[in-house]
């Protein structure tokens, strides 16, 4: 990973350690359980809806953990890389 790149992990990392982004996590957790209730969808169309939402809701609640896991990604693909241009 370049050092731009990293910059830019760095800079999402910390933004996601602030309290304002606890507040924020707090109220999609929130949201995340009122809307997680399959007895209130009335017909299909609504369903499919509660699910898009509910999925980016889930995102954003998680993007902590998506972001963690494309750096491992990348540094495992680099050290893949490295070993085999030693060989």
């Amino acid at each position: 990973m370049d050092i731009a790149e990293q910059n830019k992990y760095d800079t999402m990392f910390s933004t996601l350690s602030t309290e304002g982004w606890g507040i924020i996590k707090d109220r999609l957790l929130e949201m995340y359980t009122q809307q997680n209730n399959v007895l209130s969808i009335p017909d299909e169309k609504i369903f499919w809806q509660q699910r898009g939402s509910l999925s980016m809701l889930h995102f954003m609640i998680e993007i902590e953990q998506v972001l963690q896991n494309e750096v491992t990604q990348i540094n495992s693909q680099e050290g893949e890389e490295e070993d085999s241009s030693d060989d």
